[in-house]
């Protein structure tokens, strides 16, 4: 049960979500044509590739596999922990996803696939980043898990019994801002094109910077 979620958990879980939406709508529009945040249509694709002896598309799905399962190595060094709680990690692991969506932008203009690589990789960080808070797991690359859990709450509602509504509430942030930043993607990409890819570098950098001032500002209040 969720009975204190503090702020910064809302927060956190609500700007990663359209981050991520952002990214996966931006990839999919681009010329690579295939999604960077949830990796069972990848691994669907992989599978029709070797079916049909695309070798391209093997090795396209295969790195973008590898890149998303390296970004959670990633950030399986840096957080070392499954349990989100206020510490400085989190502003670096924020801050190198900010440098890896940088980095695809440059590749993505150029029509380089290691644009979709990276945009994978700054993926697979955020989701194991964004990993466990009181039992509830915590996910914000993709809505499948998200969407299976919010309708078991709602059958478990109708057959009377009691769920947690901050879990409920949780989960449809996580759901709004995927679909309110996949919008926000699909507007600036008919406009940006791949340049779009900066909304989201620039809205996780940001939330980098703002997360380590309420860090700080935590740390000396509660020193005073």
């Amino acid at each position: 049960m969720i009975s204190k979620l503090p702020k910064w958990v809302w927060a956190g879980a609500a700007v990663l979500a359209f981050s991520a939406g952002t990214v996966n709508v931006i990839a999919i529009m681009s010329f690579t044509h295939k999604a960077t945040t949830h990796m069972t249509g990848i691994f669907s694709l992989f599978s029709i590739a070797v079916f049909q002896n695309d070798r391209t598309g093997i090795a396209q799905a295969f790195f973008i596999i590898l890149a998303f399962f390296s970004g959670a190595v990633i950030s399986g060094i840096i957080i070392r922990d499954g349990q989100l709680k206020m510490g400085r990690r989190y502003g670096f692991a924020l801050a190198v996803e900010c440098f890896l969506l940088l980095l695809s932008t440059y590749f993505f203009v150029r029509g380089s696939m290691w644009g979709e690589y990276l945009a994978g990789m700054s993926a697979g960080l955020q989701n194991a980043m964004a990993s466990t808070y009181s039992g509830t797991i915590v996910r914000t690359t993709h809505l499948t898990g998200v969407l299976t859990d919010l309708g078991a709450l709602f059958g478990n509602k109708i057959h009377g019994i009691d769920v947690d509504s901050r879990r409920v509430q949780l989960l449809s942030i996580i759901i709004s801002s995927f679909v309110l930043g996949g919008f926000v993607g699909a507007f600036s990409y008919h406009y940006l094109g791949e340049l779009a890819m900066l909304v989201p570098a620039f809205t996780i950098g940001f939330s980098s910077i703002v997360y380590e001032i309420f860090r700080r500002y935590r740390v000396s209040s509660s020193a005073a």
